[in-house]
């Protein structure tokens, strides 16, 4: 069985509840996730064997974070050091009131890694796929060293590696652009999550006016040979409490498209990305030779996300299958 490794920071969330405004709030809901933390515990319920890497402080905070991810099933591999565990706080929107994200992260325990740290030939000698996400580099160049650090050597290992881009303009403070560092790691990568917007911001490959997507991920490959699959994904935005869902497939040779979704009651959309690369990932470890099926599986996972509460997605395998097959409509499972 494929035994994956993610890597990145694992956050305590903080929510108002009931949709108040974080100038309402008396009172948080609390969450432990992000990113690469999402998918490993997505894949890990699916029923694959996952490691999450990351850092977390000598204290309650660290070990409950980590105690979450072993609930789903994740061995994680955590560096024990610093002082604090990295917060979010998170808005949730309703219709035409956008959500609302502020990170509270500086100096936490994974931010203060660096390069030669981990020992990522013991960590990756019984895996098979990596994962990792431009949030990482995202927050340090020490991090972005780290990071290239763990793609070199699963390179030569000959792990399968993914990324999802995963732009977030206000976390790049160090001095550097997102298209300055990802390029020399997404060279790394068989299988890129992004979007067109990422084209120029993040990897620094010119879009013409007349482009389109088939071009766009073409000159993604173009530029980094390596990569095998690009899938991005749709969102139309109606408003907070309701979008519609669809996603696209690019092999080099065509661009497959899913079914759309009409998600009408977002309970909440944080982490609908990670349920959508830990479908893919799923769907391309079960299903080699379907892309089609595997891209399904995907943005059915993506969809049912959107109603659990938390950065994690909950649905099974066989929730997911029944989506993609038709039995959608909110009726009462009996």
């Amino acid at each position: 069985m494929k035994r994956i490794v993610t890597f990145g920071e694992i956050l305590l969330r903080l929510s108002p509840p009931s949709h108040l405004r974080l100038t309402q709030a008396t009172s948080f809901d609390i969450y432990y996730g992000c990113a690469e933390a999402n998918v490993a515990a997505s894949l890990a319920k699916f029923g694959l064997p996952v490691k999450f890497v990351t850092a977390v402080p000598p204290n309650e905070l660290g070990e409950s974070s980590l105690s979450m991810l072993r609930s789903f099933g994740v061995d994680p591999i955590a560096t024990i050091q610093g002082k604090r565990l990295g917060i979010y706080y998170f808005e949730q929107g309703a219709s035409e009131r956008p959500g609302k994200v502020v990170y509270d992260r500086e100096d936490s325990s994974f931010s203060i890694l660096k390069k030669g740290m981990i020992d990522w030939e013991t960590i990756f000698k019984d895996a098979d796929w990596f994962h990792w996400s431009g949030i990482t580099p995202s927050l340090s160049l020490d991090l972005a060293e780290l990071c290239e650090e763990a793609l070199m050597v699963a390179s030569k290992m000959g792990l399968t590696i993914s990324a999802d881009l995963n732009f977030r303009p206000t976390l790049w403070k160090y001095g550097k652009n997102a298209n300055e560092i990802m390029p020399s790691l997404v060279k790394h990568c068989d299988l890129l999550l992004g979007g067109v917007d990422d084209s120029e911001k993040v990897l620094g490959i010119e879009v013409k006016e007349n482009d389109t997507q088939e071009i766009i991920f073409a000159n993604w490959m173009k530029a980094f040979p390596k990569l095998k699959n690009v899938v991005t994904t749709q969102r139309i935005d109606a408003n907070a409490s309701s979008n519609g869902l669809s996603a696209s497939f690019w092999n080099g040779k065509e661009l497959l498209h899913s079914r759309k979704y009409n998600v009408s009651h977002i309970i909440d959309r944080i982490g609908a990305g990670d349920a959508f690369m830990a479908g893919i990932i799923y769907g391309l470890i079960t299903w080699p030779d379907d892309y089609q099926t595997a891209l399904e599986f995907a943005v059915a996972a993506t969809c049912l996300k959107h109603s659990i509460s938390g950065d994690i997605n909950l649905a099974t395998v066989n929730e997911i299958k029944a989506l993609m097959s038709g039995s959608g409509g909110g009726r009462v499972s009996r």
